[in-house]
């Protein structure tokens, strides 16, 4: 008489399953009162969901986890708050969240609610947020619907579009269109609020140049915007600071795919980078926790011969020697020895070099011209992983990267941070012939996967990976910044964890937020999961 169960809610299913128990553990009463008990307890259930939240709480977090609510308020930081102490020492940091397809911009709405609720007045000048010309950011209020493109609205219809609305709406951030501020809020000399702008200019191709474009884009941006340009043209060599009469609008620029999360809070992150006396500072990034040489770029020939990028490159015959004006000293340098690097296109990079970036771009014959035309012209894949670390040993600010110790590589200054970013890769196991020899264990995707979405495939077979609970160990062994790939589709787990924000005990007893995770780790033999038991009407 039960079969009715699989139609009813959960909240209804909840309390027919608990009067099942509670009817068969009772057989002593009268089959009438037996059935008067049981309705009873259906009645209460039904008039009130939350008795059987005991049972069900994994069900009902999971179903809860993302309300309408979470994506409707913009919680800024409060300038009393016990998470703003000492906001004086901290860097002014600059993010470009990246993100192309339905789940990085599901993804990336977690990211930037980390990294504005987590943040302290003042500690994060600017987000920009690009979008995949692919996807757009079309409002169907404006634009007229084309059939042959599905995902034209997708983001106006995503939670990261409610939830930037939410921000405008907020003191605590702006538009640098002020046509587009919310509220009319204004900006002063002094403001600490955050200059949040969404776009979408490019449409970015796996291993082509065009995944550097809307890095790009995001140096100029931060270069030549009217509430964050100041006189580049007296760019001084290694300074850690620039004039007190022209201070930069920031200081550090991070770019960032919309599937990474925070480990630590975004106010940690602006003072380990603090330009002053942060162990972070004045330091400049370009590699991942892949690369052969740890926290700073890899030569070409530092890979092991037969490695897919070595045997790349080399067979595409790159020139060793490179002919090119200094944009620094006006000097044209003839035929320079210019080794290729590798690094990953994720860094942290200092406003100087973010500035010598962009005035070698800006001129025809500056290295920054001259090696993309190169790369360009040769036709080799990955130049989003080699440009900007090639750039950067062949420059001036080589000098800038991580000082490692000789004996561990470990970071002088950080001994704990492994990398700036915490990926699983197997990048370096696979050879020029495709045959790969990793063996370690590691996250399917889901089934539903292509479901929620929209059609998306796995990860490359060399990674990076997405990341989950088991991860947790060598997260915290790597005492990264943040981790890659994350998502909600795959494993909800770290979403709810991350960032770890301490309390003011915590931080009194002298623990870093590495030391608060969990250690959790891939048991050795391995996970197999079972598909969980379900009401046959509930099957797809």
């Amino acid at each position: 008489g039960c079969s009715f169960i699989a139609t009813l809610s959960k909240p209804k299913r909840c309390a027919v399953k608990m009067m099942m128990t509670m009817t068969s553990s009772n057989m002593s009463l009268a089959p009438k009162k037996c059935f008067f008990f049981a309705l009873a307890l259906l009645l209460s259930i039904i008039l009130n969901p939350t008795f059987c939240s005991a049972t069900t709480t994994t069900q009902a977090t999971n179903n809860d986890f993302e309300t309408d609510d979470l994506w409707s308020q913009c919680n800024c930081p409060s300038s009393s708050s016990t998470t703003t102490k000492n906001t004086q020492n901290h860097a002014k940091m600059a993010y470009l969240i990246s993100v192309h397809n339905r789940r990085t911009i599901h993804d990336g709405a977690h990211l930037l609610k980390s990294l504005i609720e987590t943040s302290a007045p003042g500690n994060t000048a600017v987000i920009l947020i690009h979008v995949d010309h692919r996807v757009g950011i079309a409002n169907p209020a404006t634009v007229a619907k084309n059939e042959t493109l599905k995902n034209q609205f997708l983001y106006h219809e995503s939670p990261l579009k409610r939830y930037v609305d939410a921000c405008l709406q907020n003191s605590c951030v702006r538009s640098g269109n002020h046509e587009n501020n919310h509220g009319g809020h204004k900006t002063s000399d002094d403001d600490t609020s955050v200059l949040l702008e969404v776009h979408s200019h490019f449409a970015p191709l796996w291993g082509e140049w065009s995944m550097n474009e809307p890095t790009l884009w995001a140096m100029e941006y931060l270069l030549y915007h009217p509430q964050l340009h100041r006189n580049t043209n007296k760019l001084r060599l290694g300074s850690s600071t620039t004039s007190s009469e022209n201070p930069p609008a920031w200081d550090t620029f991070i770019n960032l795919s919309g599937d990474t999360l925070p480990i630590i809070s975004a106010q940690r992150i602006s003072q380990l980078f603090n330009p002053i006396n942060g162990p972070l500072g004045n330091t400049n990034f370009v590699t991942s926790s892949s690369c052969a040489t740890g926290l700073i770029p890899t030569s070409i020939f530092e890979f092991p011969k037969g490695t897919m990028k070595r045997s790349h490159y080399f067979q595409h015959g790159i020139p060793k020697k490179l002919s090119y004006v200094d944009t620094l000293s006006g000097e044209w340098k003839s035929n320079v020895e210019t080794p290729i690097y590798f690094g990953s296109q994720w860094m942290a990079l200092t406003h100087e070099f973010v500035e010598y970036v962009i005035r070698s771009m800006s001129h025809p014959n500056g290295l920054g011209s001259v090696l993309k035309e190169t790369l360009v012209d040769t036709e080799v894949q990955m130049t989003d992983e080699s440009f900007f670390a090639t750039l950067l040993m062949n420059s001036p600010f080589k000098d800038t990267i991580p000082k490692l110790n000789s004996e561990d590589k470990s970071l002088v200054n950080y001994p704990s941070m492994q990398s700036l970013r915490y990926e699983r890769m197997d990048e370096n196991t696979p050879n020029a012939w495709d045959k790969w020899t990793s063996s370690n264990s590691l996250y399917d995707i889901p089934p539903k996967f292509k479901t929620v979405t929209d059609g998306e495939g796995p990860a490359k077979p060399w990674g990076p990976y997405f990341l989950g609970i088991y991860d947790l160990g060598d997260i915290k062994d790597s005492g990264a910044l943040f981790i890659r790939k994350v998502s909600w589709s795959v494993d909800e787990n770290l979403v709810r964890m991350l960032p770890v924000v301490l309390s003011e005990r915590e931080e009194e007893g002298m623990l870093l937020e590495w030391d608060v995770l969990p250690d959790i780790r891939w048991p050795k033999n391995g996970v197999n999961v079972k598909k969980p038991w379900v009401w046959r009407s509930q099957e797809e």
